[in-house]
Parts: C-alpha cells; structure tokens; sequence
C-alpha cells in the first residue's frame, strides 16, 4: 500500500483565509437582512401611527372637492356638446340676412319696397316708383343675378301695375333662391 496518500486536505493559510472571508460576508448579509426587516418595521409602525382621523377627515374632505368638480365638469362638458351642434346647425343654415342684404344692395334708391318676402326657397317682393326707369332697373339687376346665379335661381315678374291716383308704377316680382 502506498503510505503517500493523505485522504485530508491540508490546511495552509490560503484556505483559512477564504474560510474567514466567507464568515464575514454571511454575517454581514444576515446583519442586513435583520437591519432590513427592523427598518420595515418601524416604517409600518410609523405608518400606521400618523393615519390618525383627521388625516382620514382630509382624505374625505378632498373626496368631496373633487366629486363637485366631476359636477362641473359634467356641465361643462354638456355645454360644449350643445355649442357644437348648434355651430353644425349654424353652417348648414341657408344665410337669408346675407341675401336680404345683397338684394336690397340691388334696389335703385328712387324705387320703395312695399313688401319684401324671404322664405327658405323663395323671395317676394313688391317695388313702387315713379319712374319705370327705376322698375326697369331694377328688373335688370336681378336678371343678372340670375345670369350669375348669385342668390336668386329664377326670376318671375307678377304684375305691373300703374296707378293713376299716386302717378306711381307697382311691380311684383317672385324669385327662387339658390342658396
């Protein structure tokens, strides 16, 4: 048998080294497990002691602030939904005042306006003047919005009428408007 084996390790200085270092590290690491859990610890006790009622009456009190400001908000939010569909009914709207105006811009200023009727599809209108050179004006200015198809689509003249008694001219005039 051979009397050179040696079946135990020896022990030199580099393995009692090692041996040390790792000691220190496994006390070091349970030192900060257990400094770990102690401030944890404290943390929830600290926690637990400042959530008195009066934090809790705040927490309340900025729950009810908030829920009035989802009212608000609410209002607000209805509100702008209704200005939105009145501007989309808005832009769709036939402009009867823009066409009122365009055509009364069109009147000789020696002929007077008797009547003047605007509906969604139609205008009528009744003219007097001394003139029928006014009249004739008149009916000449708006066959050429007709021409340009600038607000009226056709132009019927009704009647045109002379009356002795005031020395004046009365047409009547119906036109289809083309807004």
């Amino acid at each position: 048998m051979n009397t050179n084996i040696n079946l135990l390790l020896p022990k030199d200085d580099e393995s009692l080294k090692i041996k040390k270092k790792t000691r220190i590290f496994n006390i070091i690491a349970i030192i900060f497990v257990f400094a770990i859990g102690t401030m944890s610890l404290v943390i929830f006790l600290l926690i637990q002691a400042a959530d008195s009622p009066s934090l809790k009456e705040e927490q309340i009190d900025v729950l009810r602030k908030l829920s009035q400001f989802q009212d608000r908000q609410i209002k607000l939010l209805t509100a702008n939904n209704r200005i939105e569909n009145i501007y989309e009914i808005l832009k769709t709207r036939k402009k009867l005042p823009q066409a009122a105006n365009v055509l009364l811009e069109r009147i000789p200023d020696n002929l007077s306006i008797g009547n003047l009727e605007i509906d969604s599809k139609a205008i009528s209108m009744t003219a007097q003047s001394a003139s029928l050179f006014s009249i004739g004006e008149l009916i000449n200015n708006l066959t050429d919005m007709v021409k340009k198809k600038e607000i009226i689509n056709s132009l019927t003249l009704n009647s045109l009428i002379f009356n002795e008694d005031k020395n004046t001219y009365a047409v009547t005039i119906q036109a289809d408007l083309a807004l």
